[in-house]
């Protein structure tokens, strides 16, 4: 086999192998799984498994890195389909339905699930949650407000940062928290846009300073 095809032969194992970890994260908590449902579910054998993934908590931290990058793209596509409008409210309307969609999403839920069960013993899940989800998106988000400061306003860097935070913060936290206790399945697209309007017009009224 040439290194190309070998390079897509592990690809193929690689994306069989953290789909069936999501899987088997999914039914069962992270202790309770075991790499041998995981191999089974992939269509290999353990041996094979260990040679790309050299224990569980590798795993782990794998399935959480690409939920993790799959959301950051998601996010980048959203701030970019956002460029073509005029009015900061559509922009953080079209910004908050992402936001509340990320926080309903199942897979996504998973991944809070097993960061914040496993973060105590690892502690560099937390890290790796905030700093590839909350931050980018904040990053991202103080951009598009940096982008709307007022004429006559002197806001600083450090400002549009807090300020994403807040939005970010009284869009997501009420999904966020229906989500954990199971209640995903009552926001309808018609509640996440009424609710994502409210955010963003109460967001607006605390922040003046932009246009």
């Amino acid at each position: 086999m040439t290194p190309i095809a070998q390079g897509i032969a592990n690809e193929d194992k690689i994306k069989r192998i953290l789909d069936a970890s999501l899987e088997v994260f999914t039914e069962f908590s992270f202790e309770d799984a075991t790499t041998g449902e995981i191999a089974g579910r992939s269509r290999m054998s353990k041996r094979d498994l260990y040679a790309l993934f050299p224990n569980k908590q590798a795993l782990l931290m794998a399935v959480v890195m690409r939920e993790m990058q799959l959301q950051e793209r998601k996010f980048r596509d959203t701030i970019a389909s956002t460029a073509r409008l005029r009015s900061l409210r559509s922009k953080l309307d079209l910004i908050g339905i992402a936001l509340v969609e990320d926080m309903l999403s199942p897979s996504m839920g998973v991944v809070r699930r097993l960061v914040i069960t496993e973060s105590l013993k690892q502690p560099f899940l937390g890290n790796l949650f905030y700093e590839s989800g909350v931050a980018q998106q904040c990053k991202h988000l103080s951009e598009v407000l940096a982008s709307h400061q007022g004429k006559s306003s002197t806001t600083r860097s450090g400002d549009f940062e807090s300020a994403a935070e807040h939005y970010l913060s009284i869009v997501a936290f009420f999904p966020s928290v229906m989500a954990e206790i199971g209640m995903r399945g009552r926001w309808t697209d018609a509640g996440i846009k009424k609710h994502v309007s409210l955010s963003t017009e109460q967001f607006l009224k605390a922040h003046p300073q932009f246009d």
